[in-house]
């Protein structure tokens, strides 16, 4: 057996996912029931739809920025009407139609935007968008914290006098203080405490054998600690949460999409980040508050090892006969829970080899 299909064996799920997930969008919430794949690769070639805006001041100033992050958002709108085709279309005309007669200035910005029918791509790369609410005015940077590297991964935290804390040991570095006003008027200034960070915590890179933490700022629409170096420094991705569709299609799709945007840009796993890194806004809400973040970054991790073995000239294909399950993968119907049997097939060389897999429905 060969290591691509050693590590289907011993990566791949076993089980398949069935789950009533609450979907949050701004119109409405609605229940859903989604239901995983036979794996976790998608067996289809992403397809980009191009669909690059003007330049222009609100929506793509063509300001050329490195990347270091992917940042994945939901668009939080459920109308089945509001497509990734709609949302392209939105940023490229800087505008979209709410109803007949009444149009609405839309200045926000991202590289792409998934959805069940298409993936397009709306900004540059390389370029600056407006997607992650953290400005344009810092960009990515890291700063001497003072404290050595104990070889430990990194956990930040705030001392009682503000500042950060690696590991238990205090840093040179202030932490934003938690200032909130409205209407010009104070309501709260303090000292920020450690659970005033955002949930997927604070940039912290090992150079030189010293700990060094990143840029932040208290975002006071979102009352977090959070990053800089969204807007500036990495590639969005909005998926769509849109009602009447497969929502666990289109996270495979985005998935699928940010393991090429790691590889095409020399970036990590680590790299990947939520809207709410950047701003503490809870985005993407619905993959959030469904628990559903770290089987997503399964998925990525999943596609990105997978390139790596496309790379070494291997191609790989989904061999199944079962009507529950069409040839991408995705399992369509679940009123039959009796286990599915498949094949995952590799080329190379001339040489063709098989891996016979189940997956079982969860009792």
């Amino acid at each position: 057996m060969n290591k691509v299909l050693e590590y289907f064996k011993e990566n791949d799920s076993k089980e398949v996912i069935v789950k009533n997930i609450r979907v949050y969008g701004w119109q409405n919430e609605y229940d859903h029931l989604i239901i995983s794949s036979v794996s976790k690769y998608l067996f289809e070639e992403l397809e980009i739809k191009e669909n690059i805006a003007p330049f222009n001041d609100d929506n793509r100033p063509g300001t050329i920025k490195p990347k270091k992050y992917v940042t994945v958002h939901d668009t939080g709108d459920a109308s089945p009407l509001h497509t990734a085709k709609f949302w392209s279309e939105a940023v490229y005309n800087q505008s979209w139609e709410q109803s007949i007669g009444d149009v609405v200035k839309y200045l926000c910005s991202y590289q792409y935007v998934v959805d069940n029918e298409g993936i397009y791509h709306n900004i540059p790369d390389n370029e600056v968008a407006y997607h992650a609410g953290d400005g344009t005015k810092f960009d990515y940077v890291l700063y001497k914290s003072g404290v050595k590297d104990d070889g430990k991964k990194a956990v930040v935290t705030i001392s009682e006098d503000g500042y950060y804390m690696i590991n238990g040991e205090k840093s040179t570095i202030l932490a934003p203080r938690y200032h909130v006003e409205k209407n010009g008027v104070v309501i709260e200034d303090r000292i920020a405490k450690t659970e005033d960070i955002n949930s997927q915590g604070v940039l912290c890179k090992v150079i030189d054998g010293e700990y060094c933490l990143g840029e932040t700022y208290f975002s006071s629409g979102y009352r977090k600690i959070a990053n800089r170096g969204g807007n500036n420094n990495s590639i969005g991705i909005e998926s769509c949460i849109t009602e009447n569709t497969d929502i666990y299609y289109t996270w495979q799709r985005t998935a699928k999409l940010v393991a090429r945007l790691l590889d095409e840009n020399k970036l990590t796993l680590d790299d990947v980040k939520q809207h709410h890194y950047f701003s503490g806004k809870n985005c993407p809400q619905t993959i959030r508050m469904n628990g559903m973040w770290d089987h997503f970054m399964e998925l990525v991790a999943f596609e990105l090892q997978m390139i790596e073995f496309k790379k070494e000239g291997y191609k790989i294909e989904l061999v199944v006969d079962d009507k529950r399950v069409n040839k991408v993968g995705r399992i369509v119907d679940n009123t039959v829970l009796e286990p599915i049997s498949f094949k995952i097939r590799t080329h190379k060389d001339g040489i063709v080899q098989e891996l016979s897999q189940n997956i079982e429905f969860s009792k």
